[in-house]
């Protein structure tokens, strides 16, 4: 072989390859300006056929623009050209799918021919429920596509569920079709996808709770607690609590209604709520708190409380009469009749001034003031409780003597009572006879001296003295507290009226001695408190 003529070839050999790969560069610069994509899910323009002139270029820019393909012979199998582009919705003005059939640019009557749409989502985000929708003219029949078809089959129409479509991917459906008359075709395809909004279905579901303490004073204020808790699945709205209050409770402002509201509350969080109210009258009380919102409402249970009041009583039993330095003794008791417990109970003694406190049972404690009082403190009492003190005091004074008692407790009434002792005194008369001189010389006289004194505790009324002279005794004069009036042998002195406590009262009788003898001068006493005389004699000698 000719060196030259080897040269020259492998020149011409070298040039060829050059012009191959620089025709491939443009071809992959082409893909890039025209923005064509390369993925499985793209189709790439069918390669020209053989027969067909050179023509490097063309056959690739028919997939993606509007380009005759490469000349060819009439009986070369024809390239995929795009017969139709379509753009759909908008975002912002800017397209979101585009839609492009592709079909040979011929096809024989009754053979098959391959008829491809591909989809294109041309946005950043993902789009959803694509189906794509190709209207069949008359006489042309898809035998079978990757993707198979929706069914049910609808008459006149293909249709492929796409689904969702990634950001910037494509999808491309491949068909068999048969077209069974001649001319020209139209087959139009359509593309439609679903816009979505999420939706949150929730569903709230409220509970609500009622407490109250089952047992109340009347005088305190019951506590009523409320919580409602949201158990659904959302926020709920525009909540109110009322409770109608039972007749008899009202709230500090003397509504019979407790009225709570709330804006919202989320998903699984409560809220509490409490009010006061208070009871006019001891009974049982109980009512059904309800929560509504939206058109709903939920009832609570009924809680009862039972309000009671403890109702005092005191009674007392002592002496109505006793006498001065004598000890008085009172039993007081103390009941609660009511039906409530009588908390902190008190029980108090007013002693009356001339009163000296000698002693009390239960830890009594006296307490020196005007008047003196004796306090107990008892604790609590409970329903049909009664419990029982004692004081014991004496008095030197005669005369009525008052004790006012009061028993108080906790939520109940204070109550009194009094107690009422005569004190009484004792009279005790001692009488006295005693004669000035003795023995006494006949024809001298004698002078008798007769004393009363009251030693006891009350004065003595009426007394009346009578004096009696034996024989030898002559009656000269009398005198004294009161005026004396001889009688045959005696010497009665008027009565006097009153004898008070410790006072002494005195009467003098005097006489001559007429004979000789032990004389005898007697004195006798009568008065209102005395059953019986008291009687006194005194000796005298009389001598000659």
């Amino acid at each position: 072989m000719n060196n030259d003529n080897f040269k020259v070839k492998g020149v011409m050999i070298m040039n060829v390859k050059k012009l191959l790969l620089a025709s491939l560069a443009l071809a992959v610069m082409g893909m890039f300006l025209y923005g064509c994509k390369s993925s499985e899910k793209q189709m790439a323009a069918l390669p020209c056929p053989k027969a067909a002139k050179p023509c490097p270029f063309g056959c690739l820019f028919a997939a993606c623009k509007h380009v005759k393909p490469c000349p060819s012979s009439p009986c070369a199998p024809s390239a995929m050209v795009v017969s139709c582009e379509k753009y759909s919705g908008a975002e912002k003005g800017a397209p979101v799918l585009k839609l492009e059939t592709m079909v040979p640019e011929q096809v024989i009557a009754n053979q098959p021919f391959d008829y491809r749409v591909r989809v294109t989502n041309l946005t950043n985000h993902e789009v959803d429920n694509v189906i794509v929708v190709n209207t069949l003219p008359e006489g042309l029949e898809f035998k079978s596509s990757t993707p198979a078809q929706m069914t049910p089959a609808m008459e006149g129409r293909a249709r492929w569920l796409i689904g969702k479509l990634g950001a910037n991917c494509s999808e491309t459906i491949s068909a068999t079709a048969v077209a069974s008359t001649e001319g020209i075709l139209k087959s139009c395809a359509d593309v439609f996808y679903a816009t979505c909004a999420n939706i949150n279905i929730v569903r709230p579901k409220l509970a609500i709770t009622k407490s109250s303490p089952s047992e109340s004073l009347m005088c305190d204020r019951i506590p009523l607690t409320y919580v409602v808790t949201n158990n659904g699945s959302g926020v709920a709205c525009g909540i109110t609590i009322e409770d109608s209050l039972q007749e008899g409770l009202t709230t500090s402002d003397g509504s019979n209604r407790v009225v709570f509201s709330v804006d919202s509350l989320p998903a699984g969080q409560s809220r509490r709520f409490e009010a006061m109210v208070d009871a006019s009258k001891p009974g049982r009380y109980s009512s059904m708190a309800i929560a509504t919102w939206q058109g709903t409402r939920v009832e609570s249970d009924m809680p009862a409380t039972m309000v009671s009041q403890p109702v005092l009583a005191i009674s007392k039993s002592g002496p109505d009469k006793e006498y001065v330095g004598r000890p008085v003794t009172y039993e007081i008791v103390v009941t609660n009749n009511g039906d409530g417990i009588a908390k902190n109970t008190v029980v108090e003694a007013w002693l009356p001034d001339s009163a000296k406190f000698e002693s009390a049972t239960e830890s009594g404690q006296f307490t020196h003031m005007s008047p003196g009082k004796v306090t107990w403190n008892l604790g609590t009492l409970a329903p049909n409780e009664s419990r029982k003190v004692n004081v014991t005091f004496m008095s030197e004074q005669l005369g009525s003597m008052d004790t006012k008692l009061v028993a108080k407790a906790y939520c109940a009434e204070s109550v009194s009572s009094s107690a009422e002792t005569i004190v009484a005194g004792i009279p005790g008369i001692l009488l006295e006879v005693v004669d000035q001189m003795d023995p006494v010389e006949v024809g001298q006289n004698e002078m008798y001296t007769i004393t009363v004194t009251n030693q006891g505790s009350a004065a003595d009324t009426n007394i009346h003295i009578i004096c009696e002279l034996e024989n030898g005794m002559e009656y000269v004069s009398s005198s004294g507290s009161t005026t004396g009036t001889l009688s045959g042998n005696k010497i009665e002195f008027a009565p006097l009226s009153s004898l008070a406590s410790k006072e002494r009262a005195s009467w003098q009788v005097t006489v001559r001695a007429a004979g000789v003898g032990d004389m005898r001068f007697k004195s006798s006493l009568t008065s209102d408190q005395l059953t019986r005389p008291v009687e006194e004699t005194e000796a005298t000698n009389f001598y000659k």
